[in-house]
């Protein structure tokens, strides 16, 4: 059995060995430009107040410091507490879903699959709720008063999250392309699976995306950069800057947003972190966090994305009982 309380940068873990309950405070540190270490201290058979947690926890840094790990390495936009809050999350996630069932993983899947179509739709205007997305997934029916759109666009993100996940190769302009029809085909998008041939604004925005003619060799700039960066960047930094580039280039008449949360959960996933999803009631402060990037403040809306995950997955996960 293994049970993880994530408690901001450090975790009580529970391992029963031989029936007997062992209690163990946990940290992840980093041991090399791409590595994290767990170092644990035995905190006994009984579960630890508050007390206890703090007093160990020196004596934790410690012990990592002599192991010549490093508690506090940098990074180029997220917060250290961040980056080791994420790394919790990482291991205690992977623990727990490897200790799912197949059913479990599957109703799981479904569920994340609901949330994340009608938060990402929803921002964008569709009017579906979180109940009849659920619906057209379980039921295959058009809700009562819902358009043709809003159910295709539904049925849109299925597919292309589909896609997503079948893709092994690397970030391209074919892959992109394919993404974004699968997201807008069968709906009032005009070009699908195709970049712009007109210009845009984007719509309570400042921010004037380029013309259509410099949409084609941006995104081959903007991949070149992802793969420069791929090793130097933490993946969580990577999915957010790739996410707020793409915004601000613009490249499709429809679904840009869309596919810039599609993608930053595909880079993510891949390095083996959850998928998330930004909440439409969270919209305001979501857009606020765009416009502080869009006036150069990539730390910011690094930092947006990063506690919104956290604290989608800041919870107790209990699996194997």
């Amino acid at each position: 059995m293994y049970c993880a309380h994530v408690c901001g940068v450090t975790y009580v873990e529970v391992i029963r060995r031989k029936g007997v309950e062992q209690y163990y405070l946990t940290k992840n540190f980093r041991s090399g430009p791409r590595k994290w270490q767990k170092v644990r201290k035995y905190l006994g058979t009984s579960s630890p107040g508050r007390k206890l947690v703090a007093s160990a926890i020196p004596s934790l840094e410690s012990e990592a410091l002599r192991k010549g790990y490093r508690p506090r390495p940098r990074f180029a936009y997220l917060e250290e507490a961040d980056a080791e809050r994420l790394e919790d999350i990482k291991d205690a996630y992977s623990r727990w879903f490897g200790k799912l069932t197949r059913d479990e993983r599957e109703g799981f899947r479904s569920d994340f699959l609901v949330r994340f179509t009608y938060n990402t739709n929803a921002i964008e205007g569709n009017r579906l709720s979180l109940r009849e997305t659920a619906m057209i997934f379980t039921e295959g029916i058009l809700p009562t008063g819902a358009s043709a759109n809003d159910y295709n666009e539904a049925l849109n993100s299925r597919d292309a999250l589909a896609t997503m996940e079948r893709h092994r190769s690397g970030l391209g302009n074919r892959f992109i392309l394919r993404v974004h029809e699968q997201l807008t085909k069968n709906t009032s998008c005009r070009m699908t699976g195709r970049y712009r041939d007109c210009g845009v604004r984007i719509t309570g925005s400042e921010w004037l995306p380029p013309p259509p003619a410099e949409v084609p060799p941006r995104m081959t700039r903007l991949i070149q950069w992802f793969n420069n960066n791929r090793a130097r960047l933490h993946p969580l930094e990577l999915g957010a800057i790739l996410h707020m580039r793409l915004v601000q280039i613009h490249p499709f008449t429809d679904g840009n947003g869309r596919i810039s949360r599609l993608l930053m959960n595909w880079v993510l996933r891949r390095a083996g972190y959850p998928m998330f999803y930004i909440e439409n009631r969270d919209k305001a402060r979501y857009y606020a966090a765009i416009e502080k990037a869009d006036r150069g403040d990539l730390k910011a809306f690094v930092h947006y994305i990063a506690a919104t995950l956290v604290s989608q997955f800041t919870f107790v996960k209990k699996s194997g009982q």
